[in-house]
Formats: C-alpha cells, sequence, structure tokens
C-alpha cells in the first residue's frame, strides 16, 4: 500500500476513534460524533477507489462515491451511506440541525464499525 492510502486509512481511523471519544463522555458531542463518522466512511471509499483507479470529484458526497463504487464492482451499505450523508456539510452549520438521540448515534456508529470489519481487509488485506 502507498503512504498516500496508509495515510487516508490512518485519517479514516482517527475519525472513527475521535466519534468514539465524543460519544463515550458522560455528556455526549452527538453531531460531531456524527461528522466523524461520516468522514470515516468517506474516507474508506475513496481508498477504495483510488485503489482500483477510479477517478472522483473532490467532494463530501457518500452517494455520489458509493455510486463510483457500484460502478466497480463494490456494494454496500447504502442505507449507511443514506444516513451519513448530510454530516459532511449541511449538519456543521447552524439551523437544520440534526435530532439525533445519544442511543442512536450509538447504533449508527456500530454500524459505521461492521462497515469497516467488511472494507478494512479490502484495503489492508487478510
Amino acid at each position: 500500500m502507498s503512504k498516500l492510502l496508509q495515510e487516508w486509512v490512518s485519517k479514516s481511523d482517527e475519525d472513527f476513534r475521535s466519534a468514539q471519544v465524543l460519544l463515550a463522555d458522560e455528556s455526549p458531542l452527538v453531531a460531531p460524533a456524527l461528522f466523524h463518522l461520516q468522514q470515516c466512511v468517506e474516507k474508506l471509499l475513496k481508498v477504495l477507489l483510488i485503489q482500483n483507479g477510479v477517478d472522483f470529484e473532490r467532494r463530501h458526497d457518500l452517494s455520489y462515491l458509493h455510486r463510483l463504487c457500484q460502478e466497480s464492482d463494490f456494494v454496500e451499505d447504502e442505507d449507511l451511506f443514506l444516513e451519513l450523508n448530510p454530516f459532511a456539510v449541511e449538519f456543521r452549520y447552524p439551523g437544520d440541525l440534526p435530532v439525533f438521540s445519544i442511543k442512536e448515534a450509538r447504533s449508527l456508529m456500530s454500524r459505521v464499525s461492521r462497515f469497516r470489519d467488511v472494507i478494512r481487509p479490502m484495503i489492508l488485506g487478510p
């Protein structure tokens, strides 16, 4: 694996760990945790695309990345991507803030963890 791809994976791991820390606190920070979960998934999808020589535009849209992955025979949990997608940009500013309970956020983190369990071996090897 190239140094660049290793950096992408490392950044993805940092995002996942950040979400874990933000949700583990006695007063969890749900919105920032969901942002980091979205970022974790985004980076892993981009690693898959880079490894397979698929060009992509520089944007934070999991649905777009998912479509590119489907064209390359990578099919994953589209519902997860749709749920996480708004947390990249839309909910980073005041206004339409998400209403996610701590329980829902932790459930989403569990789903991202399962996604990582599937994708990481594809990236890093067995």
